[in-house]
């Protein structure tokens, strides 16, 4: 008998996207963050059609906690 595991963590959504992926997990960067503050700025038509990430990406962009600014 064979059991199949998920790779997917439960109760986050699929991140898709590998520009978002390393800008949500960048830690003390400030320039992944200036990158990450900018993108959220952009409405959803601009990052879907000029950058091509999806709903799921820019939700998980969107859900991450903001820092402080930087000084």
């Amino acid at each position: 008998m064979t059991i199949q595991f998920s790779k997917q963590a439960i109760g986050l959504p699929k991140m898709m996207s590998g520009l978002v992926c390393r800008l949500v997990r960048a830690r003390n960067d400030p320039g992944k963050e200036r990158i990450r503050m900018w993108l959220i700025e952009l409405d959803d038509a601009q990052l879907q059609s000029g950058l091509g990430l999806t709903v799921e990406d820019i939700a998980v962009l969107r859900s991450t906690k903001k820092a402080s600014p930087l000084r």
